[in-house]
């Protein structure tokens, strides 16, 4: 038996390479969608050819049952839209292939891909794009954009051109160059461009295909630093906020450990420093500076621009209360209570019982706080411990013709973890 897998290119006939035509034509049965059965039967019949035996099937397991109810018949064409190694139901159909038709002949005929298509009708080359599939599956959009300079993606299901384009608009990235493709090589096909703030209230068809880019995130006096630990401090934007410093900030960053993907809590952001950090460190996170000082949240604002670190969203209000309705943490980082600690940590445990926590404290009334306050925790089993880290930084300075060492206040910083509930119940 002899199954070939057929890449059809867009669906138009005019993007089908020679090697797939010849494979259809070959073909004594066919089976795929609606849209590119009638693709292949109009290959057929412009070239003379007989209508082949048609099965419409689009899952793997339907197109192998299909095959099966019809046996040995010769020459088999599973056709799928695009190339056969680009996002393609080729994947899964080589693999149930495999499980349920052992002795089968399998052999894949690639196509022309969307990504092929639309950077030639863009003028663009694709071969530095990052490319991705959000076309019913999860895709971190904004992580994307953030770490490269061009993307592409395709859409469908609950993620389509227009939420990409609000969130790029909302998140401060609405200068991103777009195109959006639509009915891409058919007589109807629309290409739209724009900024992201100029194609916000757009309509689109969902299943669409659209490139990003992005140009240049942030000033070239800082791009040195960024994803870096221990961005120095002259490197931000200041004011009268306190900041957590350089040395502290790459300790403190350390103990939070941010993943891709997580959600993070800056709770007492200040200037935002241990939040930049965080975030282009990690530009996958979702990154939540809450700040009770308007001076703090403008100096954020300005900082999160000047290091490009759209994945950091400002919450203007005083702990806890300000945390009400945010995504459930991963971390939080805790560099200022305003008196609030212990309530600042139940809430962040109730809000996800596993959630890391490192908190920094500079006097010693808040050290001995935060000592019996995790105390007490670990000993309700609400957390697996605790640890307590005492830093001293000391930086040197010229002195005429010497260098002295100028102390900074020494700093505690507590790292702790939740314990989720069924881990207490045994």
């Amino acid at each position: 038996m002899v199954i070939k897998i057929v890449g059809i290119g867009m669906g138009d006939t005019s993007t089908m390479t020679a090697q797939a035509a010849q494979a259809i034509l070959d073909a004594d049965v066919l089976i795929g969608a609606q849209r590119m059965l009638e693709s292949a039967q109009a290959a057929r019949s412009a070239a003379g050819k007989d209508i082949a035996t048609e099965l419409k099937a689009i899952s793997p397991n339907a197109i192998v049952s299909a095959i099966e109810s019809i046996g040995d018949v010769g020459c088999f064409a599973i056709l799928c839209s695009g190339d056969t190694g680009f996002y393609s139901l080729a994947t899964s159909v080589i693999r149930t292939i495999n499980e349920r038709l052992p002795r089968a002949d399998i052999e894949l005929i690639p196509g022309i891909t969307t990504v092929q298509y639309f950077a030639s009708r863009l003028a663009k080359p694709w071969q530095s794009v990052a490319l991705a599939s959000a076309h019913g599956k999860t895709c971190n959009v904004l992580d994307m954009v953030l770490s490269h300079e061009q993307v592409f993606l395709l859409t469908g299901g609950e993620l389509t051109p227009q939420t990409i384009i609000n969130e790029l608009a909302g998140c401060g990235l609405g200068f991103c160059e777009v195109a959006v493709g639509e009915r891409l090589s058919y007589e109807d096909e629309r290409i739209t461009t724009g900024t992201a703030a100029e194609l916000v209230g757009h309509g689109f068809d969902s299943l669409s295909a659209i490139w990003i880019s992005r140009g240049q995130l942030c000033d070239d006096e800082v791009a040195a630093y960024a994803g870096f630990p221990g961005i120095p401090d002259d490197a931000f934007i200041r004011g009268t906020v306190p900041m957590t410093k350089r040395d502290i900030r790459a300790l403190c960053t350390s103990k939070m450990r941010v993943a891709n993907d997580e959600v993070v809590w800056d709770i007492g952001a200040g200037t935002g420093s241990v939040s930049i950090e965080a975030a282009c460190m990690q530009p996958s996170a979702r990154v939540y500076a809450i700040e009770c000082k308007e001076e703090g949240c403008t100096l954020i604002e300005q900082n999160r621009v000047r290091f490009g670190a759209y994945n950091i969203t400002v919450v203007r209000g005083r702990a806890p209360e300000a945390l009400n309705g945010l995504p459930a943490p991963d971390v939080a980082f805790i560099g200022g209570s305003t008196g609030g600690l212990a309530q600042i940590v139940d809430t962040v445990l109730a809000a996800n019982r596993k959630a890391r926590i490192v908190i920094s404290a500079i006097t010693l009334e808040t050290v001995a706080q935060t000592q019996a306050l995790l105390a007490n925790l670990a000993e309700h089993g609400i957390i697996d411990g605790y640890q307590a880290t005492q830093i001293s930084v000391a930086t040197s300075r010229e002195a005429g013709r010497y260098h002295l060492m100028t102390a900074e206040n020494p700093i505690f910083v507590f790292e702790a973890h939740g314990i989720a509930a069924q881990e207490t119940d045994k």
